[in-house]
């Protein structure tokens, strides 16, 4: 018999969280994963092998769309028709899954073991703090169901300590969390720190434009002895003054993307969530939402890429160690983190569906 069977009994909104999870987030987290370790291949002399930790990380991160697409939804149609292969695949599941799940765990702890012992002083800034920030992730999300979990297990072990008062916290909860509350935190949060970074991005491209005179009249300025001619001075000139513009450009674009989150997250929750909106109007709002996702992850794919691939270009409001960068590195991680609480949320909504609710 299949192991996976089709997700018809799935409430609408448990459903739309894990494919969410499984196409999306996962792929994403995975992706920057690999840019970021492929892009700093040599970017830390204290540990040559950090890098390569990220590359395995993130390649291994997509397979899991793959795996989901095989076995939840091609592996159950096979079943109808071929059901001995179908059996087959069940049977490689069963032993490749525990096998995949122990190998990200011993990673994971490699990964820890190697940034704990890594010298700030010989590794490159952005890659240790990369490395630092998503390993706190990894095991906030390994930890998250795990502590949900084991809360549930003692209020149902110790029913007269803990149960009715874990029932009751998260019943109260639930009835609390109305569609204006998750669109005021929404607002709260998307808000200011979009509007902060269409600023920031708008006043450091108009200043990064002042200034490329000043980094044209200082370029010509050969002291290693090497033949430039003006042709390749001119192409280097331009070639620095389109990277001078991409944080800049990044972060007016991706703050736009996060101010339209209150309006996509609205059009999610009251077209998407519900089971009882007419069915062209639901597939129409389920497109708008996984555009605007599929946006997202693009656009952050590309802060990645060029954020953690930016060379040592000395300008003040463009350059490597400019207010600019570092703020873009900044909201490029209060991003994450973000997309990590969520993710911590939605893994919730899961178990309390698979573990808790009578639906």
């Amino acid at each position: 018999m299949c192991i996976f069977t089709s997700d018809k009994d799935i409430p609408g909104h448990v459903r739309l969280s894990t494919r969410t999870l499984q196409y999306l987030i996962i792929p994403l987290l995975s992706a920057a994963l690999l840019v970021v370790g492929v892009l700093n291949i040599n970017g830390c002399a204290a540990q040559p092998l950090l890098p390569v930790w990220h590359i395995v990380a993130g390649s291994t991160g997509l397979i899991v769309p793959l795996l989901y697409l095989l076995f939840d939804d091609l592996n159950p149609a096979l079943a109808k028709k071929c059901p001995g292969l179908s059996e087959a695949l069940d049977n490689v599941v069963v032993f490749v899954l525990p096998v995949y799940i122990l190998f990200e765990i011993a990673w994971l702890i490699t990964g820890t073991v190697w940034v704990v012992g890594v010298d700030v002083n010989e590794c490159d800034k952005t890659i240790h703090i990369f490395s630092v920030v998503v390993i706190v992730n990894f095991w906030i999300h390994i930890l998250t169901p795990l502590l949900f979990m084991l809360c549930l297990c003692c209020s149902r072990i110790f029913p007269f300590l803990g149960y009715c008062t874990y029932w009751n916290i998260m019943k109260d909860a639930i009835e609390l969390w109305t569609r204006p509350v998750r669109l005021g935190i929404c607002l709260i949060i998307a808000l200011p720190l979009g509007v902060s970074m269409v600023g920031v991005g708008v006043y450091s491209l108009q200043s990064c434009s002042n200034e490329t005179a000043e980094i044209s009249f200082k370029s010509p300025n050969n002291t290693t002895g090497t033949n430039t001619t003006a042709t390749d001075l001119e192409l280097d000139q331009d070639m620095l003054d389109v990277e001078m513009h991409h944080i800049p450009v990044w972060l007016i674009v991706a703050g736009i993307l996060v101010v339209l989150v209150p309006v996509f997250y609205f059009i999610y929750d009251a077209f998407c969530k519900p089971e009882d909106v007419k069915q062209s109007t639901k597939n129409l709002s389920q497109l708008l939402v996984i555009l605007f996702l599929l946006a997202g992850l693009a656009w952050a794919v590309v802060g990645f890429v060029w954020i953690f691939g930016a060379h040592n270009i000395q300008n003040t409001y463009c350059g490597h160690n400019s207010t600019t960068y570092w703020f873009a590195f900044a909201s490029l991680i209060i991003l994450n983190s973000l997309m990590d609480v969520w993710i911590c949320f939605k893994i919730c909504v899961i178990l309390y569906w698979a573990l808790i609710s009578d639906e």
